[in-house]
Parts: C-alpha cells; structure tokens; sequence
C-alpha cells in the first residue's frame, strides 16, 4: 500500500490518472496544509466512444471524487474485482472512489469531468480541527446531483484559467470549501460546537496584514499566512473573515488595487510594470479586476487624476 509521503508525487491524479484510463487531462491545482497535500484538482476529457476497461489502480489511502461536467452514457466500477455499480451519469452528479480498494473502470461515450483527489490524512486531519470524529468513508447516491459542488467546480476552473499565481489565495479558500463538502455532504462530518467561532488575536490581525502587504508580488496561499499567526488553514479563514469582515482574499484583492492606485499617481510607470509590483501577474488580469472593483480602467482612472 503506498505510504502518506508518496501521495505527493504518485498519487492517483493529474498525468498519472489521464494516462491510466487513456484520456486527456492534467493536474490544474493543488491545495497544501501544513505542506501535506489536502486536494488535487484534474480535468478530465475524451472525445473516443468507447473505452476498455482499465487495469486496477494499485490501492492507496485517498478519495476519488468524479463530477461529472457533461452527460456520461456508462460508467462502470469494479472494487477488489468485483462489480460496484454501472450505467449513465448527468451532468453534475458526483461518483466517489475509495482508491484503497483496487478500483477498476470502464467508460462509454465522451467524457468531461473534474476529479477531487483527497488523501485520507487530509479528511482526518480538517476532522480533528473542527472538533469532529475522523471521516471513516465517504457515502453517495448514484443519480444525485450536487449543485454546490458544481457551482465550486466552475468557480475553480475560471480561476485557474485566469492566472492562478495572483489567485491563490481565492484558490485555497475555494478548496478549502471543496474539502468541507466533501467531509459534510459525504463524510457525514459535523463540527463541534466548541469548535472557537471568535475571530484572529489583535498580534494574529496584524502579522496577517503585514505579511498581505509586504508580499503583494509573491504567490501567497492560505497556508503561508495561517502558519504567521499558528493556526490551521481552515481556521484562519473562519477568523480572519469574523475579524475583518471580508475572505483573505478579498482584502489582498484590495491592498493590491490600493497599492497600485498610489503607483499610478505618484509614479511614471508603465501600467504592465504596475500589474507586476502588485501582484496582478499581467496587465490583462490588472484591468480586469481593477475595472470590476473601481469602476473604470486603470488607464482611465490614472488619466482622470493626472491629467491637466
């Protein structure tokens, strides 16, 4: 059986998973915890018809986790050789895995579908900080639908697509609500209730602001900043949120907008130049998200302001 510290570099997803049942598609985006891995993301497509069935995948202590993006006419599984289900999956209805029991599978008809890679210690792991028992398995329903999973799925495919350097912290709070779901809807998982709802200590508050502003340019994720104020993940969001009333995300959206207003006035440089000091990755990503928040493009604002 493969042992936790392999799942980062064989686990059963990305170019390893395509590959074995001889389909398109690579890992686009994984979510860390403390530098374990919590969540891969890789999508899935073939256009062939028919498929054979494939060879079984060597068991490992993770969740395969299939959301189906369009109509699927087959789908079959085998568990440790025997028979687990078949037929037709709708667009977005979910198929779970227990990938230590041998899966095998056979496909008909085109495919287009995310998989969730989620290895057991991670479950275990974001149990344990809700104050809840360890996620033991993972029960769903054939024909059900999950509208909130589909909802997080495209919001982490137009991310990703955008730029996913300058997302990364809207990335890891969008995973983070995969794995809650995922733990909730089909772990059965319920916090505790004397899980700490207050919000970040005031030296919490103000190491997570300092860190956001100071590292504006670098590809900042949850994990980075939540170990700056020694909590998890998961709960620094929660008290970040409670504290300042908005994602981390959101507030580092702002202080990037923020810094490169001040660069537009008090500076010459270039708007390209500008995208890149604060964190926008390019000047495309820049004028769209400076544009949605401000109301007028960059160039536009910065004209309005220093002309005449």
């Amino acid at each position: 059986m493969m042992e936790e510290a392999e799942i980062e570099s064989g686990g059963f997803y990305g170019r390893r998973l395509s590959q074995h049942l001889g389909m398109e598609g690579d890992c686009l985006l994984r979510i860390r915890r403390e530098g374990q891995l919590a969540l891969a993301m890789t999508r899935l497509t073939c256009s062939r018809f028919v498929r054979e069935r494939t060879a079984a995948i060597p068991s490992e202590p993770a969740f395969s986790i299939l959301h189906q993006l369009g109509d699927l006419e087959g789908h079959s599984c085998w568990l440790a050789g025997r028979p687990r289900y078949s037929g037709a999956f709708g667009a977005g209805t979910v198929s779970v895995i227990d990938l230590r029991d041998n899966p095998q599978c056979e496909f008909k008809g085109p495919f287009d579908a995310v998989q969730y890679y989620v290895p057991r210690k991670a479950l275990d792991e974001f149990a344990r900080e809700h104050g809840a028992k360890p996620v033991s398995t993972l029960k769903w329903s054939r024909d059900q639908r999950d509208p909130f999973l589909s909802t997080l799925s495209n919001v982490l495919l137009s991310a990703v697509e955008r730029d996913p350097a300058t997302n990364q912290l809207f990335i890891d709070q969008i995973g983070l609500s995969v794995l809650a779901h995922v733990a909730q809807t089909y772990g059965g998982m319920r916090p505790s209730d004397g899980v700490s709802g207050g919000g970040l200590a005031p030296w919490q508050e103000r190491r997570a602001k300092e860190i956001m502003r100071t590292r504006l340019a670098s590809n900042l994720t949850i994990a980075d900043v939540a170990a700056e104020c020694k909590l998890t993940p998961s709960h620094f969001a929660r008290s970040f949120r409670r504290s300042i009333g908005v994602a981390p995300h959101e507030f580092l959206s702002q202080l990037r907008i923020d810094e490169a207003k001040r660069l537009m006035l008090t500076t010459k440089l270039p708007l390209a130049d500008i995208a890149l000091i604060c964190g926008f990755g390019d000047q495309s990503y820049f004028t769209r998200v400076f544009s949605r928040n401000v109301g007028a493009s960059p160039g536009a604002w910065r004209r309005a302001r220093t002309d005449g």
